[in-house]
């Protein structure tokens, strides 16, 4: 059986280059006083929140990408996928906070937008994790 497992430490992978870069950046903002980063991510707040988001997504990746080769479970392509795409798509809106503070308006549309970015990584997560569960609680019956 083939299997595109190898895409879990791939997104874990990603989300900590992400995680790093943006800790350069938070430092050059806020202790090297660099103006320039100033002005592209005039809301600080955001990209901190953007960075611990991308930590987290990495430590949780990692983590289920192991216990799955632990129990020797292979997910659907399509469940790996949905958690790749979700875990990079997740904290980037915080990103685009950052540069544009008032990107999510009131509307209906930016609302619905936001819920369906979160999607991909509960559907793919949430299949792993179940998955790891009824695995566990199956090997101790």
């Amino acid at each position: 059986m083939t299997t595109d497992l190898f895409l879990l430490p791939v997104a874990a992978s990603v989300c900590l280059i992400m995680a790093l870069l943006e800790a350069w950046l938070l430092t050059a903002a806020r202790y090297l006083k660099w103006r320039w980063v100033k002005k592209v991510f005039p809301n600080y707040r955001d990209l901190v929140r953007s960075h611990i988001d991308y930590l987290i997504m990495s430590a949780i990746i990692f983590v289920v990408f192991l216990v799955l080769l632990q129990l020797q479970i292979n997910p659907p392509s399509l469940i790996l996928w949905l958690t790749l795409i979700g875990a990079i798509y997740n904290p980037f809106g915080f990103i685009l906070q950052a540069i544009k503070p008032d990107i999510v308006g009131e509307d209906t549309l930016s609302k619905v937008g936001v819920v369906i970015g979160f999607l991909p990584l509960s559907i793919g997560l949430g299949w792993c994790v179940v998955t790891i569960l009824v695995a566990s609680v199956y090997r101790l019956t």
